[in-house]
């Protein structure tokens, strides 16, 4: 890889609402994109980003917030790329970092050494230790970092990266369980959002890892970042001191009439599973944050499958708070 010719950088101001304002630096780094587009499945292409991360500092950082985002533009209208505006105000530096694909999966082993890499590049930045972090990421970016969180707290990060905190919205953990409910909406038909989505989430599943769960649960399992399973410790033990949340909206009335779902295909199902086993290992730290008729679209559209769920400045307050008293 190699950088594009310029890295921008911006100076800022938060406005707070108390009338002050904070000067803050905005760090874009922008590498070559390494094809034009993505394919989903044949037929579905994607274009491809430039991978590299936004970096948004306030003075004297005392964390960096990492959100696994599928982009890097701070002016997309989506609630989780507002995190900033509140860890600006608490002193916690925002990271929005990507691979390049809007629909990663992390089923390279290369991907996890390119986002090492950035966030390495970052705490040199902000001068920061390498524990100082909250992996956060809302749907398919929650499920990479949770993928990420365990891979780092498993050692195998070379600047050995360890999160203090992973916060985690409405994602899938059971690839198990996703895929099976995928195949039921192809299958059926049930609803064409539901039959879209399943059929090339589907397809990057049986072609990434050998064919269907039917043939092969074992890298099903291995997998998922969660798996429900009576040896609870050996899939969780690495998260077993680590401060996690996990956000989700359950309204199984939404999900039935919009999209011919069940309990079973809701990722509510993952939430409250992992931080029920967790807490059975020992975990105190471990919380199910659920909230009624807060999912919303940034158009106003009501889905509950949104980080409008989460309080970005509670979450901030946790966040800090998680770095005052850190695991014993």
């Amino acid at each position: 890889m190699r950088f594009f010719p310029l890295i921008i950088c911006s100076l800022l101001l938060v406005h707070f609402a108390c009338g002050q304002s904070s000067p803050i630096l905005l760090i874009q780094v922008a590498y070559e994109r390494e094809s034009e587009s993505i394919e989903l499945m044949p037929g579905l292409n994607m274009p491809a980003q430039a991978p590299g991360y936004t970096l948004i500092i306030p003075e004297d950082p005392v964390g960096l917030a990492v959100a696994f985002h599928a982009g890097r533009d701070t002016s997309h209208p989506g609630f989780e790329m507002r995190l900033y505006t509140e860890a600006m105000k608490r002193n916690v530096a925002v990271m929005y970092v990507t691979t390049g694909s809007h629909f990663e999966f992390l089923f390279d082993d290369a991907r996890y050494f390119q986002l090492a890499a950035y966030i390495q590049q970052a705490l040199d930045t902000l001068d920061l230790a390498n524990d100082r972090l909250l992996f956060s990421g809302m749907s398919l970016a929650g499920t990479r970092a949770m993928k990420f969180g365990k891979w780092c707290l498993e050692g195998k990060a070379p600047s050995g990266l360890k999160p203090s905190a992973v916060a985690i919205c409405d994602a899938p953990l059971d690839f198990i369980r996703f895929w099976t409910d995928g195949a039921i909406a192809i299958k059926y038909q049930s609803n064409p959002t539901s039959a879209s989505e399943a059929s090339w989430v589907n397809f990057q599943l049986e072609q990434n890892l050998g064919g269907t769960p039917r043939a092969h649960p074992e890298r099903y399992r291995d997998y998922s970042p969660y798996f429900p399973q009576m040896d609870i410790e050996s899939k969780l033990d690495v998260f077993s001191s680590v401060a996690l949340r996990a956000y989700t909206e359950p309204d199984i009335h939404w999900w039935m009439n919009n999209r011919q779902k069940s309990y079973y295909g809701m990722n509510a199902m993952d939430a409250a599973a992992l931080i029920r086993d967790l807490r059975l290992i020992g975990n105190e730290r471990a919380e199910l944050i659920t909230t009624t008729e807060k999912g919303f679209h940034p158009d106003g559209q009501r889905h509950p499958h949104s980080w409008s769920i989460v309080d970005n400045g509670e979450l901030m307050d946790w966040f800090v708070g998680v770095l005052q008293s850190p695991s014993k």
